[in-house]
């Protein structure tokens, strides 16, 4: 009877360890679908912030074109290098010919790893050339070069995107104190 209870007590502990190893691995399983989830969710949403920052830069480099020297416009919009951790990719397509006034762009930005997108519509008066561009500072600038004009967006640095004059047009102006 003795040799009973011995075995009794090991398959008991050994039924409680397996049931205990099911039931956490369970947990596992279904907190990683939730954590896999809310990840993505997190990327959206900032994706999502950093595509109205982007299209705030737009708005006023296209107010910007239509009021003063068009050759100088030139906005720096400071765009965060990732999101939650992942890259991201900032794509220009042509939603309405830019025949059309005012002209119709969708700004996509999609993130790298996670494979999240968030699309934004924007409407100028100065066309947007279709481009690509990774996350990080960006520039929209006129270009003036082409029969008509159009806004770039570029990939830019700090020292050389804000500005509201080219650099050539500095050169020699007394500065005012």
């Amino acid at each position: 009877m003795t040799r009973d209870r011995a075995v009794s007590i090991t398959v008991n502990y050994v039924i409680a360890l397996a049931i205990t190893a099911v039931l956490i691995s369970g947990l596992l399983i279904g907190a990683g679908g939730y954590v896999e989830d809310q990840r993505e969710a997190v990327v959206r949403e900032e994706l999502r912030v950093v595509g109205e920052q982007l299209v705030a830069g737009i708005d006023d480099a296209d107010r910007l074109s239509r009021v003063g020297d068009p050759g100088a416009v030139r906005v720096g919009v400071d765009l965060p290098e990732r999101v939650a951790g992942e890259t991201y990719l900032i794509e220009v397509t042509e939603v309405r010919p830019s025949g059309s006034n005012p002209s119709r762009h969708d700004l996509t930005l999609r993130s790298s790893r996670t494979d999240v997108s968030v699309t934004l519509t924007i409407s100028t008066l100065v066309d947007l050339e279709e481009t690509s561009v990774t996350g990080g500072w960006t520039a929209v600038r006129l270009d003036t070069g082409g029969a008509a004009h159009a806004l770039v967006l570029a990939e830019g640095n700090a020292s050389s995107t804000l500005a509201l004059t080219a650099p050539e047009a500095d050169l020699g102006r007394e500065t005012l104190g």
